[in-house]
């Protein structure tokens, strides 16, 4: 029997939401084998696309063909509440086999069960402590793990199956900085299709081809990130240029049309004046006037014609170009001096079980506007050290000393908003002094302009709630000297992710942040890296 190589044929897709809005038009797409990364703005169709090609949703009209078995994992995951670890896994009756053996068994049918699977247990523990899930027991259901727990629990299965081709949504969200790797080099193995969704750029230089759905459809980059990222800015350079052209062109066609027409007045002018002073007789005038008309007729429909030309030039040309915006800030006030005391702990411990501790004796000097991260596996400590700080805990022992009554925590919830107001009266509640003007003013800077400025918190996605949350923290008129991070970057896409770090980039104060996104650490300047669990240092 020949073996078919893994395959996806999209044949002239179309899909609307629930509420009509249209995502896909006349999308065709092939996908072969190899891994392939869908970046593009949140909203834009991802996650649905995805669905998609799952069979979890159902198109308008077109065609999905899937040539292969599909191993799918989700963003969110519910399964049914008897659904327990083992069973995710697809290991449950070998499992139980195994453990029917262990206690004396010598059913055929336990035996016919394991085959000759007797290390079963083990690689499948091997496995789960891989993403962080050793704690987990296999009876265990899975619908009382955390979001974060289905998610690795589901990564787990996929990589473990033999799928022919694996479709993974976000993958890296709620993932460790060790899960992360082990997935980056699990991925980097795989051999046959893959289709995954992500703003993690070092996953997405893990890809063969890039697709990029936007605004004006969907483009496709052979090579991994770093590779799309020179292409887009060369094709995007090409259409500007292009537009730069055509508008130059549109131009001198409307100076040569009004040209034509000035020199035809000025002949008819001349006409005029040689019938009026008797130098050339009424027949003749009408004659010489019909023929002048007949050819002026005939350049102004030819100019109008040029001129139609290059409008719609220009307009295709403008059509080509996505819009793109960046955050540019001037947050002097934000400076601090380098030698400044923002913060200092001495011999920190607290336990929320004093079996346990999970901080011990922890010391931390954080002077002038220096940037650290706290680094470390899920559950280990990271989260309630920041929780101490902000005075939200109360420490067993040690001393905390804070320089600045200025602090601001930001976290991927954006908690510090109300939902149910707009982002502009969000930031009048925070900055009670400011204008009406001065926060329309301060939010175009973040990229709400006009009435964008009036939408509900609620309705924000993501990304737009926490580039809200930061332009109601660092342009209030005392903004931060410290700025508390906690995984600010979960559920942004590529775009957003650019405007907060552009914007980070610009704050002058001290930086903690919690974020198991390395590229994200590099791109705001973090200098020293705090790794848990958080002992006497």
């Amino acid at each position: 029997m020949t073996h078919k190589t893994p395959q996806i044929l999209i044949n002239h897709l179309n899909y609307a939401t629930a509420s009509g809005k249209p995502l896909f038009q006349g999308l065709s797409l092939f996908l072969g084998n190899e891994r392939t990364g869908i970046v593009g703005r949140n909203g834009i169709g991802k996650s649905s696309l995805l669905k998609l090609i799952a069979g979890e949703l159902s198109p308008v009209s077109g065609s999905i063909q899937v040539q292969g078995t599909l191993g799918y994992c989700p963003q969110i995951f519910q399964p049914a509440e008897t659904v327990t670890v083992s069973e995710l896994l697809n290991v449950r009756q070998k499992i139980e086999a195994l453990t029917r053996i262990e206690n004396g068994s010598t059913n055929d049918a336990d035996f016919l069960a394991v085959g000759d699977d007797w290390t079963l247990h083990g690689r499948v523990m091997q496995q789960l402590s891989a993403f962080g899930l050793a704690h987990l027991a296999l009876d265990q259901p899975v619908h009382c793990l955390s979001g974060g727990e289905k998610t690795r629990l589901l990564l787990c299965r996929a990589l473990n199956t033999d799928a022919d081709y694996l479709i993974l949504d976000e993958p890296t969200n709620n993932l460790d900085m060790d899960a992360r790797r082990h997935l980056y080099q699990r991925i980097s193995q795989w051999e046959k299709g893959m289709l995954i969704v992500s703003h993690d750029r070092v996953l997405l230089n893990l890809m063969q081809h890039i697709i990029e759905l936007n605004t004006l459809g969907m483009t496709q980059y052979g090579g991994n990130f770093d590779h799309y990222q020179e292409q887009k800015a060369l094709l995007q350079s090409a259409r500007e240029h292009e537009a730069a052209d055509a508008r130059k062109t549109l131009a001198k066609t409307s100076a040569a049309l009004q040209l034509a027409r000035e020199r035809a007045e000025q002949k008819r002018a001349r006409g005029r004046r040689l019938f009026t002073t008797g130098k050339i007789d009424r027949l003749f005038a009408n004659s010489k006037k019909g023929r002048s008309e007949r050819t002026q007729g005939r350049m102004a429909r030819q100019k109008e014609s040029l001129t139609h030309i290059a409008e719609q030039r220009l307009e295709q040309a403008r059509a080509n170009i996505e819009i793109t915006r960046e955050i540019q800030l001037n947050l002097q006030e934000s400076c601090i001096p380098n030698g400044k005391i923002l913060l200092e702990i001495k011999e920190l411990s607290f336990s929320y079980d004093k079996e346990q501790p999970v901080i011990h004796q922890f010391n931390l000097h954080l002077a002038g506007p220096e940037r650290i991260a706290l680094i470390g596996r899920n559950g280990s400590g990271k989260t309630t050290l920041v929780k101490l700080i902000l005075g939200e805990l109360e420490a067993e022992a040690g001393k905390i000393y804070l320089g600045t009554d200025h602090i601001s925590y930001l976290d991927q919830n954006a908690a510090s908003l109300d939902p149910e107001l707009s982002i502009l009266d969000n930031f009048l509640a925070v900055n009670p002094d400011a204008t009406t003007l001065d926060a329309y003013a301060a939010l175009a800077t973040f990229l709400f302009r006009n009435t964008a400025a009036q939408r509900l918190v609620k309705h924000l996605s993501g990304g737009e709630k926490l580039r809200a949350e930061l332009a109601c923290t660092l342009l209030s008129r005392q903004p931060p000297r410290l700025l508390i991070l906690d995984e600010p970057t979960n559920h942004l896409d590529l775009e957003s992710l650019a405007s907060v770090e552009s914007a980070l980039k610009d704050f002058q104060g001290a930086i903690i942040a919690i974020s198991h996104d390395e590229k994200f650490l590099h791109n705001i300047n973090i200098t020293r890296l705090i790794y848990a669990p958080f002992t006497h240092t």
